[in-house]
């Protein structure tokens, strides 16, 4: 796992990137809805690019990392290269990039918004 950069850590709350609960919802239902599709894809690889298809099936499904664990026992997946905890973290980390994109801020780490 990373060490902490650009506001990651394993135990950081939405607020600690700068997201409400409530806009964490919003983006949420909005990805779930369709939109953001290529914008979530390029935040969920700057919080982590290892994990980034689990991140955006996540998002974008509403996929729980138990409903993707059953696919790996099943052999119909890959197994995710991290642990729950920080499967999770990077997930809200790709939020918040997101949200930053959103938002016209600079987020990106490799100048793509």
């Amino acid at each position: 796992m990373r060490k902490r950069h650009c506001g990651y850590g394993v135990r950081e709350s939405y607020a600690g990137y700068g997201v409400t609960r409530d806009r964490a919802k919003e983006l949420l239902k909005e990805c779930r809805s369709g939109k953001h599709a290529a914008l979530l894809q390029s935040a969920a690889r700057q919080a982590e690019p290892d994990i980034a298809k689990w991140i955006v099936l996540s998002v974008m499904e509403g996929k729980s990392l138990h409903d993707m664990e059953i696919k790996w026992e099943l052999g119909e997946a890959d197994v995710m290269p991290c642990c729950r905890n920080s499967f999770y973290a990077y997930r809200k980390f790709a939020l918040a990039i997101l949200n930053d994109m959103l938002a016209g801020k600079e987020a990106a780490q490799d100048g793509k918004l």
